[in-house]
């Protein structure tokens, strides 16, 4: 079960007033993003630039708008532009690192999070995605820091405890994991991630039974989660019952499960 730490923040387009025919392209490029016609958005943005290229709100729309076609340099080379005419556009700067990750320049991606927050102290997604960044760099110490800031500034921030859980475990903090997961599913019952992750911990600290209570959770939550059914064959496995713990590998590998389909050959065919 992975989870896509990836935390986009609010898309605030702003509409604002200029000459009147690059108006007109603004306004037409915001339908088309507001549709989800992206590659259309950014042609109208363009006409718009062309007429008034001192329009940092274009600049910025036609950035968001590049990103949602993955033309990520694009978007970085526009958000630099709003940063040229607007210093000190937070947004701007955020957006630019959230591309430059994309692209694999986490350093940079770094520099650029860092200089949002610069810009407002108080940006708990700029304070996420930069330690998203630092924990895909295993700099888990630095990913901790920038979680702990994130969740002060929004205690109910869920993406934000669940990466900390992550961090956690990578740095062998195992009870302060748990701890994170248990917030993830204390603020949102639902969410199979979390559930997932204290399944984990269970089987680790070798809490079958209560392994086997989460997963099940697990997968009544998110029916095609094959490794749910891999851990909890696992958990069966390891208390003796063979023919429970074969009947959710079959489940698992039915579903894509790789470590479903190796036990089944190992420990099912016998």
């Amino acid at each position: 079960m992975t989870k896509f730490l990836f935390a986009v923040c609010f898309l605030l387009l702003v509409k604002t007033s200029h000459t009147q025919t690059a108006d007109q392209w603004f306004e037409s490029g915001f339908d088309k993003y507001e549709a989800m016609d992206y590659v259309g958005a950014v042609s109208d943005y363009s006409e718009c630039i062309n007429l008034a290229p001192d329009y940092p709100e274009a600049f910025y729309n036609r950035g968001l708008s590049y990103y949602f076609t993955k033309n990520y340099t694009s978007a970085v080379s526009d958000f630099n532009q709003v940063i040229k005419l607007k210093p000190g556009d937070a947004k701007s700067y955020y957006w630019k690192g959230f591309c430059l990750y994309e692209i694999g320049e986490y350093e940079e991606s770094i520099s650029a999070y860092t200089n949002a927050l610069y810009y407002d102290p108080s940006y708990s997604e700029a304070f996420f995605e930069r330690a998203y960044t630092k924990y895909s760099l295993a700099r888990y110490a630095d990913a901790l820091e920038d979680l702990n800031k994130a969740i002060t500034l929004n205690p109910n921030y869920i993406d934000a405890y669940y990466q900390r859980g992550l961090v956690n475990y990578d740095l062998k903090n195992f009870a302060n994991a748990m701890t994170d997961f248990k917030k993830v599913v204390e603020l949102d019952p639902s969410d199979a991630d979390g559930w997932f992750q204290i399944g984990f911990i269970h089987n680790d600290n070798k809490e079958y039974d209560l392994a086997i209570e989460v997963y099940s959770k697990v997968i009544a939550l998110e029916p095609t989660a094959g490794d749910a059914y891999y851990e909890r064959g696992v958990a069966y496995y390891e208390l003796y019952f063979d023919d429970k713990a074969c009947e959710d590998w079959n489940k698992g590998a039915a579903l894509g499960d790789e470590l479903s389909k190796k036990q089944i050959e190992s420990l099912c065919k016998q």
